[in-house]
């Protein structure tokens, strides 16, 4: 007997789905608490502190929450402003990632990250993809020698892949640097809206 799955990854985002996504994020604080949660990997005792995953379904959840707290409640019942604001990103999951650094580094720029993805069956192979790194930057203080500077704590990176080449599949998503892998989760994208 098969379990059906209250979750599936959504492929292609129908005027059902965005009313049912602006209707979570004008929910409860802890509904939506509970709802991003699934999302966010935490990863202990690692250089990589978290792997998040943004579904189409999400990415919509997540602008229509920026609306609300804008005071915009009007986006958040309206059908063509959430079409519209997902436009851009029809068919695209946006794997994320959070790379902390000693605050004794001395790096200019961020390291070459890269994050990867398992194949569908499992295994340990992966395939890198087009990686975006953003250093992440302490607040300006005053040095001993009278300067202000800042110092890079960490980065964030940031991958897009089409939807359907994730579709229902388990996959395992990895950041690496230089080949050596320093992070990685499961991510069961069929329980995923």
């Amino acid at each position: 007997m098969r379990l059906l799955l209250p979750f599936a990854l959504v492929l292609s985002m129908s005027s059902g789905e965005i009313e049912r996504a602006q209707q979570l994020a004008r929910g409860r604080d802890s509904e939506r608490q509970q709802f991003h949660r699934r999302y966010v990997f935490e990863l202990r005792d690692s250089t990589v502190a978290q792997i998040e995953i943004v579904t189409e379904f999400r990415r919509l959840v997540l602008i229509t929450e920026e609306h609300i707290l804008r005071g915009d409640w009007l986006f958040s019942r309206s059908v063509p402003t959430g079409e519209n604001a997902l436009a851009p990103f029809r068919g695209v999951v946006t794997l994320r990632g959070t790379v902390r650094l000693n605050p004794l580094n001395t790096y200019i720029t961020p390291p070459p990250y890269q994050m990867a993805l398992g194949a569908a069956a499992g295994g340990t192979a992966t395939f890198p993809l087009d990686t975006q790194v953003s250093p992440q930057y302490s607040a300006p203080y005053k040095a001993r020698n009278g300067k202000t500077v800042s110092i890079m704590l960490g980065a964030t990176l940031e991958a897009d892949i089409p939807s359907v080449q994730l579709a229902q599949t388990s996959r395992a998503v990895a950041v690496s640097l230089e080949g050596k892998e320093l992070g990685r989760v499961t991510v069961e994208f069929g329980r995923l809206d």
